[in-house]
Formats: structure tokens, sequence, C-alpha cells
């Protein structure tokens, strides 16, 4: 079919794998797979457990509020980052809701599975989720348009990240190598070749060792939970606590904002970063059982555990810090926290030892962000959403497993020439993150609005195990302001006066990949590019 119409059922042939015996919730994964036109390729070994422990890992909210949190103190202070973090944390249900909505409508895991024998892993890192509901529940008129939008903004996002966690891992292996010798001052043209060579590592183990990543996942889930609370404990038992009224009640702002209310929604993004990933569990679907029901489940629980720790974390970090001018506002350092866990122990080993599983987190969030990035290159152009679709869709085989190894390797490209911001200053690296929480937030922006269109203006939507029911429209309403906002805020500047250090550059990059994909759609897109929705099966 070339054009998607208005109704949905269930199909009864026998496309797709053979079941001996099969049980009710293996039918239930055969119809969902039927309606979306797909055959199961996967093996649905992922349990519920383990879906969760891999999202809230990729999610990491403790970790991320630790490293980004000068941004919510300088623009809210103390009382600002604990409150805006927990706003931000009730906001973020609504979206994952709708999210989780939305994949037990679609349990696919996005993006045709071309790879053979290639390694379930390999297999579940296969994104481009979001175009593939905007294709399917976008207006038919607009649909490929939309769709092929979400794609490009989910590939710029994707590329983002790996560029942000090799930055961040590479970095602060250099600051704290400037702790434990402080004669050595890292330089702007070292932090660039180790930001490479960290991108460098995470593309060869995605090339070289696909197979080991399952096995990976598992260990790093356990350094994930042990360096919770490596951070947690020490804090809590040597490091002198500021007042509780401080705490609690003592918002700023040093940004130099209009009002210390704008101050704070500024400082919204530290938070709202922390909360970007709610979707990776629907990127799973095709090797959970029962995806339709478990996959929506494990995306809102996702985002309730990880919101407790983050907000664990994020309290006591701002108990321990003495002096938020000191510490923070006036430091030149790239990451402000090793100095307050230095203070914090009174020993810059017990600062090293504290801040060295951020260190293997963030190098476990590259490699996991290579993968996945690579992947989403080589779906969507797959879908012919990207110039030169043969090339990024070329799979090779490594060790026994195929792989799309030219989006592997282009992937680190990109990651290259980002890294060589840095040598301009990490005040244009770091606008990065601005640019991660941009793109991707639209994604799920451009999502939630095409499912609230169907609820307003009464177009049928597929059936859903895991429903809103009547509360839908409110909730998706509310995700989509969010969304939108949190898309806005994501562009502004550190500070009220902006130079060119100081300035958010992500809107520029942002507006540079807009300009070349509407014009990539304009020459060839519109012409060549169909979308996911193609594959549905509707009546």
């Amino acid at each position: 079919m070339a054009e998607k119409t208005e109704a949905y059922h269930v199909r009864t042939d026998q496309d797709g794998p053979n079941y001996d015996d099969p049980s009710p919730v293996e039918l239930q994964d055969k119809a969902d797979m039927d309606r979306m036109g797909r055959n199961q390729e996967l093996e649905r070994n992922f349990r519920p457990v383990s879906l969760l422990g891999l999202t809230c890992v990729v999610m990491g909210t403790w970790l991320g509020m630790i490293t980004s949190s000068g941004f919510s103190l300088i623009n809210g202070g103390r009382a600002g980052t604990i409150w805006v973090y927990t706003a931000t944390w009730l906001f973020s249900l609504p979206v994952a809701a709708s999210m989780a909505e939305m994949a037990s409508m679609a349990p696919s895991a996005g993006g045709q599975c071309r790879f053979g024998t290639v390694a379930s892993y390999d297999r579940l890192l296969l994104t481009g989720f979001t175009d593939h509901w905007v294709s399917e529940f976008a207006p038919v008129r607009t649909q490929k348009f939309l769709s092929y939008i979400s794609g490009w903004l989910s590939a710029l996002g994707w590329q983002a990240f790996i560029a942000v966690s090799a930055y961040q891992a590479g970095n602060l292996i250099l600051i704290l190598a400037s702790v434990g010798y402080p004669g050595y001052t890292p330089t702007a043209w070292q932090g660039t070749l180790i930001t490479i060579a960290v991108a460098l590592f995470a593309t060869a183990f995605n090339t070289f060792a696909a197979k080991k990543l399952p096995l990976f996942e598992g260990v790093i889930l356990f350094v994930h939970i042990l360096g919770f609370f490596a951070i947690l404990i020490p804090l809590w038992t040597l490091a002198p606590m500021a007042r509780s009224s401080e705490v609690f009640g003592s918002f700023s702002n040093y940004g130099g904002w209009s009002s210390v209310g704008g101050a704070c929604l500024v400082g919204q993004l530290a938070s709202a970063g922390a909360f970007i990933g709610v979707d990776s569990a629907a990127h799973l679907s095709e090797e959970v059982k029962n995806a339709s029901l478990v996959v929506p489940r494990m995306m809102v629980l996702t985002v309730l555990a990880n919101g407790a720790m983050g907000l664990v974390m994020i309290v006591t970090y701002v108990f321990a810090i003495q002096d938020v001018e000191e510490q923070i506002v006036n430091s030149t350092a790239v990451y402000p926290f090793i100095d307050v866990f230095e203070v914090a122990t009174g020993s810059r080993a017990g600062a090293i030892g504290m801040a060295t599983p951020i260190v293997i987190l963030s190098i476990s969030m590259c490699m996991n962000a290579t993968a996945a990035a690579s992947r989403q290159l080589w779906s969507f152009g797959s879908d012919d959403g990207l110039p030169y679709n043969k090339w990024f869709t070329k799979i090779t085989k490594v060790n026994s497993t195929l792989l799309p190894v030219n989006a592997l390797f282009s992937s680190l490209f990109i990651v290259v020439v980002l890294a060589l911001l840095n040598l301009g200053g990490s005040e244009a690296f770091n606008s990065i993150l601005g640019l991660v929480t941009g793109a991707v937030g639209l994604t799920y922006a451009l999502s939630i609005g095409c499912v609230l269109w169907r609820r307003l203006f009464g177009a049928p939507l597929p059936p859903a195990r895991w429903s809103l029911g009547r509360s839908g429209a409110f909730v998706n309403a509310i995700a989509l302001c969010y969304e939108i906002l949190t898309t806005v805020i994501s562009f502004f500047p550190l500070f009220a006066e902006v130079t060119a250090r100081t300035m958010n550059w992500a809107i520029a990059m942002f507006g540079g990949v807009a300009i070349i994909c509407s014009i990539n759609y304009v020459v060839s897109g519109r012409r060549i590019y169909k979308g996911p929705v193609v594959r549905v099966n509707s009546a």
C-alpha cells in the first residue's frame, strides 16, 4: 500500500514465525507483529527485570544530574535545583505514559531488521522508533514529511549524544589526572584528542566485540547501582551539610535573568536532559515476551525508579555543597562536582574514587550511543531517508556478526568533527547537551502531537493493551506542552548576557541540520521516502 487508510485490524493469516502449541502471549505478540507488517525474526528472551535494568542505565538520571547540575545551580540555586528537578520528574511521567501507550499500540523496534545473523543486542538497538510512530499516527497528508523530519531529528540527537558522552568521559579522565597530579593542567587539544579516543574505543568495541554487548550490559548495570551508593554513602557520612532552610528555600539567579523564576526555567535544561531516553525500552519490543503490555509498564517504571534515584542523589549533593558561589558559579572547572567531592571527603583520593564510576558509566553511555546511533542511520537509510542510502545501509560481516560498519564509521566521523569544537572552548562543546535535549524532545513532541491530533479529531487509533483511556487527550496535551517548552529552553544560554564563548550554539547546529534536511527532502526525499507506515497492515 502507498498510503495509510483510516482503519486498523489485526491480520489472521499465517505469515511470520511458526509456533508449536503457541501460548496466548505468543499469539498476542504475533498478532501485534502482523498488524505492523513484520515477521518475528528475534528471540523474545528479555524479561521485565532485565528490561528495566537496561533502560535505567541508558537514561542514567542520577548520573546526568550530577554532571550537569552546574547549569541549574547557577540558574536557580540550591532550592531551584531541587524543586525544578521534582517538577521535571512529575512532568516526565505524562511523557512516559504517552510514549508507553504508543509502544503498546506499535510494539516494534523500528526499522526493518535485515541483519540476518546479527547478535541480538545489535538488533534491539535498531532505533527510529519515533519516526515509526509519527509515520503511522500523523495525518495522511503530512505523515511522510513529519516522519522524515522526525527521522533526521532522531539522527541528530543520537549523533550528538555520542559526542556528549565521549567528551564527558574523556575530559573527566583528564580532570582526575590533574587532581592526582596538581602540576598538570589539561589543554583544549588534549581534550579534543581524548574525546576522539573514547569515540574510537566505542566504535572498535561495537565493531569487533559486538557479541559481548549483552554480557557487558549485565556488568554495567551492577556498576550503575554500585556507583550510586559509592557517591551517596561518602557524602552522607563525610560531608558537612548545609542548613535545610537554605537547601529547600534558597533560590538564586547568578545567570543575570530578569527574575528568579526565569532563571529556574532556564536551569530546567539540566533536569530535562537527565530524563532523555524514556523510549529506550521501546527499542527492545521485538525481544520482549508480551511486549505490548510489558514494554509500556517498564517505560513508566523506568521514569519512576530513575526519578527516585535522581531525587535522592541531587538532594544529597546540594546539601553537601559548602558554598554555591565559590564552588560552582565562580569555578572555572568543566565539572565542578569533583571539587565538591574533594571538599566533602577532605581527600583528593576520595574525590577520584567517587568520580571513577561516573567515568566508567560515561564510557558505557558512549558505547551504547554508538550502537544506537549507527543503527538509527542504517534504519533511516533503509527507508531512503538519507543521501547515499545504499552506502549507509551496507552490511559487513565482522567476526561472524553482520554489522552496519559504514554507519558505525559515519558516526565516528561526526564525533571527530564535533570534537574539534572543543578547540574553541568547552562552552561551545557544551552546547551539544542542549542539542541532544532539543532534538530528541522535538521528536517526542511530534509523536505525542500526532496521537493527540487523532484523539481530538476522532481519527482511529490502533488498539492498545496499556491504554490511557478517557484521560488520554489530557495526558497527551500536558506531555506535548512540556516537550515544546523543554525544546525551547534547550537553546537558551547559561547567562543572560551572551558572548561568543557563552552562546548556546545548539540552535545554530540545529538550524544547519534543518536546512540540510529540508534541501534533501525537496531534492530527493519527497520522491523516494515512503516511511515505515507502508508496512502497516490497515483495512
